[in-house]
This record gives C-alpha cells, sequence and structure tokens, in this order.
C-alpha cells in the first residue's frame, strides 16, 4: 500500500491509499464516509488487499469530510474534515482521484463510496456524466433526510446556536457540543448537512421522493449493505430494491451480507469477494 495526494482544482491537497501500484489495468476508487479513513475503516484495507491480489488496483480516496477535523488548512485558508465539511465539495475532491487515475493510464475506473461516500458518488456522477466511469459502486448507502430525522433531538439544540452564531458573523465557529454524540459541527457546516439539498439524493423514505441524481447515472451499480445496517431502519433488503428501482438502468445489483452492520465487522472478506466479483465480471 502506498500513500498518494492529489490536488484539487482549487488547489487543496487530499490523500489516499493506493493498493496494487504496478497494475494499470482496472482502478477502483472508494471514498469514505462521515469521519472514515483509511486507519479507522478495517474493512476497506481488506477490500484493497483482496483487490490487490487479484491484480487490481484500489484507492482508498479521502473527501473534504475524512477524519474529525485535520488541522492542514486548505489553500483558501478553511480548514479539513468532517466538523467543517460542505457537501459540494465532493465534486473537486472525487475529480481530482479520477483525474489521478486517468493520468496513471487505467484502462478501466471504477467509482464507489461508502455511507455518506455513496451519497457524494451519486452528485459526482449526475454532474459528470461524460467522465470514463465505467461503473459505480454504492457500499451501505444512507437516505439523508431520514437519517437527519432520527437527530431531530441534536438538531433542535445545534439550530439555536447555530442561528445564534450566523447573527453574529461567526459561521465558522465550532458549535461547542457533539452532534449526536458524535462529531463537531461549524455553524457553516452544520447548515450545510442539514439543508444542501444535492445530499439528498438516495431519498428511501422520504415523502418527496426526488431520484433524478441517481437515474441520471448511466452506468451499471453495485449496491451492497450489512443485513443489521442501522440506517436500513430494519428492512435492508427493502432499501436496497428502493435505491435499485429508482436507479437509471434495470441491471444493477443488490447484495445484502448477513449478519453484520454498516461497517460490515466480521464479513469484510464476503465483501470485498462481491465488489471483486462485480468488477470482473463480463
Amino acid at each position: 500500500m502506498k500513500i498518494i495526494e492529489v490536488e484539487t482544482a482549487k488547489g487543496d491537497k487530499l490523500y489516499g491509499c493506493l493498493y496494487g501500484e504496478k497494475f494499470k489495468d482496472v482502478c477502483v476508487i472508494v471514498t469514505n464516509g462521515t469521519g472514515g479513513n483509511i486507519f479507522e475503516n478495517n474493512f476497506l484495507q481488506i477490500v484493497g488487499e483482496v483487490l490487490e491480489a487479484n491484480g487490481i488496483s484500489f484507492i482508498y480516496a479521502h473527501n473534504s469530510g475524512a477524519f474529525q477535523m485535520i488541522d492542514t488548512p486548505s489553500k483558501d485558508g478553511r480548514r479539513k474534515g468532517v466538523t467543517f465539511e460542505c457537501f459540494d465539495e465532493c465534486l473537486d475532491d472525487l475529480q481530482a482521484f479520477v483525474d489521478f487515475a486517468k493520468i496513471q493510464g487505467y484502462k478501466h475506473i471504477i467509482l464507489g463510496g461508502h455511507s455518506y461516500g455513496a451519497n457524494k458518488v451519486v452528485f459526482y456522477l449526475s454532474q459528470n456524466q461524460n467522465e470514463p466511469i465505467e461503473k459505480f459502486i454504492l457500499i451501505s448507502p444512507t437516505d439523508t433526510t431520514r437519517l437527519k430525522e432520527s437527530e431531530k433531538i441534536s438538531a433542535e439544540q445545534f439550530m439555536p446556536i447555530a442561528e445564534k452564531f450566523d447573527k453574529e458573523n461567526k459561521l465558522d465557529e465550532i458549535i461547542p457540543i457533539l452532534f449526536d454524540g458524535y462529531n463537531f459541527f461549524t455553524a457553516r457546516a452544520f447548515f450545510d448537512f442539514m439543508q444542501n439539498k444535492n445530499a439528498k439524493n438516495l431519498p428511501v423514505y422520504s415523502k418527496n421522493k426526488d431520484f433524478s441524481q441517481l437515474r441520471k447515472i448511466k452506468q451499471r451499480g453495485l449496491f451492497v449493505m450489512g443485513e443489521n445496517d442501522s440506517f436500513a431502519f430494519g428492512d435492508t433488503q427493502k432499501h436496497l430494491n428502493v435505491i435499485n428501482a429508482n436507479s437509471g438502468r434495470k441491471d444493477n445489483i443488490t447484495k445484502m451480507i448477513q449478519k453484520t452492520g454498516h461497517t460490515f465487522r466480521g464479513k469484510e472478506f464476503e465483501l470485498a469477494q462481491i465488489i471483486l466479483d462485480f468488477i470482473v465480471e463480463k
């Protein structure tokens, strides 16, 4: 495994982990979910190792929402990490890794994302239909609208503070309590997480469903989740079926892995095999 550095169009640095550097045929790029990173997402390390063992290159591509906080400032002075992230930055983030793969001369590029990263892949592909991406993979895809409803208590605690910071012109100040007991947000990042319509592109449970981004994607997809993924709210197969039914193609593949959850603990190799089978299928 090799650490790589890419530069976005804005001049920001992002890091990734490249498995199978010597191979130049197929490159699979998978980007992280909220706070995800190569050090804590063991299942993607195993995916990388399995693909490398089968002659396939794999890049775990950190986006602007990797880790909780990254101290190194971006070119415009803003810090990175979930605490500071705005969803639309994913377009530049993913483009930087796709460009890296193109420069390296890979013949086949497959793009995937885990959790909130899946929403970013859907948004990116809907906006970049002419990029040479052959297939896409959504790993543990989430309906961010339903997720936000389940975090209503945190949202109600955060909103008055965020609105106060907004009035005081302190949008980039960190709200001093954990959101849902998990991560910090600046007021700007909190507003973006709650209100950005571009991120609400897998509305499995929403009353007013808008799958238009997903329907724009021309590539064939693999949609895979763990049976016990809490973001499927008790019916993982239905969750996957709704996404598939609202996609732009009818030959996608859905896979539910038994007895595991959002990060596939204990079933990492099964996930890796499913991804490998999808890549090498004729």
